[in-house]
Parts: C-alpha cells; structure tokens; sequence
C-alpha cells in the first residue's frame, strides 16, 4: 500500500482489516411500500410508524452506503497494488483512474451525511424510538444522496427518471474531487486517460529512441509507470483519504443510534487529523 499511494494510506488498510468481519454482518430490511403507505395512514399507529420506519430505513441507506464504498474503494486499490507489483502500466492506470472517479461519487453522496446525522441525531433517536413530537422530521436531501449512490446509472435518452437516478458524467466526479482540494488530481486523472484510451501515450510507452531508430523496450512500461508514481504520490494519498474519510465517519456517527453491530476496531482509531471530524465530534456531543 504505501509503495503505491504512501506511507500515511496504510492506516487505512488496518481500518478495513479491523472492521470487515463486523461489517459483513448487517442485514437490512426495507418495508413494502404499499404496506408502508396502508399503516401510515392509520389514525392511531400511523405518526409513531412514519417516523420508525423512515428513519430506520434512512439510516439502513447510510449504513449499506457506507459499507459498499469501503468495499468498492478497497477492490480498486488492492487491483491498483495489484497491477502495480506486476509493472503493468496499463492495469493500474485503469484501475486508479477509477479510484478517482468512485472518490468523486463518494464525495457528491456521502461527505455531508456524517455531519448532518449528527446534528439531528437527538430528534432522529425520537422518531425511531416513538417519543418524537406531532411535526415529524424530514431529509430530502439524505434520501437523494443515498438514492443517488445506490441506484444512480446511465438514463437512456427516453427514460424518464429523478434526477438523483441519473449518473453523472465523470467530468463531474473529477471535479468533486479538486474541490476537495487534492493536489494535482484532475491533471493527474487526464494523464491516465491517455494511457487507459486509444491514444498517444499508450503507444508511445513500448518504444526508446535509439540514436536515429525507435526501438522497442520491454522495461519501458515499468519506468514510465514508476515515474507516475513518483511524481503523483501526493495526489494518491489523497485520492485514497477522500475515498475513505467519509464512509468512515459516518460509520462512527451510527453508533450513536445503537441500531448497527458496534464497530470495536473502528473505535481504536482518532480522526482529530480530519477537520471535518472534529466539527462532527462537537455536535454529537452538544
């Protein structure tokens, strides 16, 4: 891990290698919908079963989001290390050219909801407990990042469907991740490009000049992959945090709600060095 994306990344193999038994654990449940809309009504239950059953599932989405963007960026980067130790240029340019994109998607859907949950984390355990007041609590915004992570794909021209099914062309993901204030990302994802597509770069690394010849050098792909590396390893390390940092601490803001398996492995571990974390860890505790 820390010959590819650097030394401070391997704290997040330890994380992942901690919780994965416990996170593999969970099963989640969703009510039908048209059950779900029948017991709302009720005149009686129905207030008291909204909030439960809202709430709960709403939390199941940041749970299940949570656990399949640390499972998704794990299996890229452990093909990334993969095709890195195999000095195949092509294998881990496309598999760190998806790392990023992936790190955009997480940043669109999740970087807001660990803080969010946070702040209505007092009203959140009202409703799912049943002592919530008459005026019930509402998140249109969590519901569509979690749609939007879960169910987002490519809408065929006459489709119709909500915005937050629709994903968003990787230009958009990649300028997530620059306004995340990663060195050096989005020249870095365009140099990738150039290996992974049909271009200049990906025939240019099979030849050496020769004094007036090319000659093909089978070491070539190697060099031209470490000198990658070397000079991206700021933005790796990032890539890796931001694709990381925000499941995680949504993980940690659920254990506030005692509804999750607890995540022992995941409590051994500060996240003062994050900024969003300490403006997280001042709410929950207000």
């Amino acid at each position: 891990m820390s010959a590819l994306f650097g030394k401070s990344t391997e704290i997040y193999g330890r994380i992942v290698n901690d919780i994965a038994h416990d996170l593999i654990k969970e099963r989640y449940t969703f009510e039908d919908i048209s059950e779900f809309e029948r017991k709302s009504r009720d005149e009686h239950t129905g207030r008291e079963y909204t909030g439960r059953v809202y709430w709960t599932e709403m939390l199941c989405r940041a749970h299940m989001s949570s656990v399949a963007s640390i499972f998704r960026t794990t299996r890229w980067i452990q093909v990334a290390i993969r095709e890195h130790d195999a000095g195949s240029l092509y294998g881990c340019a496309s598999a760190c050219r998806s790392l990023i994109e992936s790190a955009g998607d997480i940043g669109h859907s999740l970087n807001p909801v660990a803080l969010t949950l946070a702040g209505i984390k007092d009203a959140v355990k009202a409703e799912i407990s049943g002592k919530a007041g008459e005026t019930m609590i509402l998140s249109e915004d969590l519901e569509n990042s979690f749609i939007h992570f879960t169910h987002a794909r490519k809408v065929g021209k006459t489709e119709t469907a909500p915005d937050s099914h629709k994903a968003m062309q990787a230009f958009q993901y990649i300028n997530m991740v620059e306004r995340m204030k990663i060195v050096g990302v989005k020249a870095f994802y365009a140099d990738l490009c150039e290996i992974v597509h049909p271009a200049a770069e990906s025939v240019r690394v099979t030849f050496v000049p020769d004094n007036d010849a090319w000659i093909v050098d089978p070491l070539q792909e190697r060099a031209v992959l470490d000198a990658m590396i070397a000079e991206r390893k700021q933005a790796l390390q990032g890539i890796v945090m931001a694709s990381y940092n925000a499941p995680l601490m949504i993980l940690r803001v659920l254990h506030a709600f005692d509804i999750f398996t607890k995540l022992p492995g995941l409590r051994k571990y500060q996240f003062d060095k994050i900024p969003e974390w300490k403006k997280i860890e001042a709410v929950l505790r207000s």
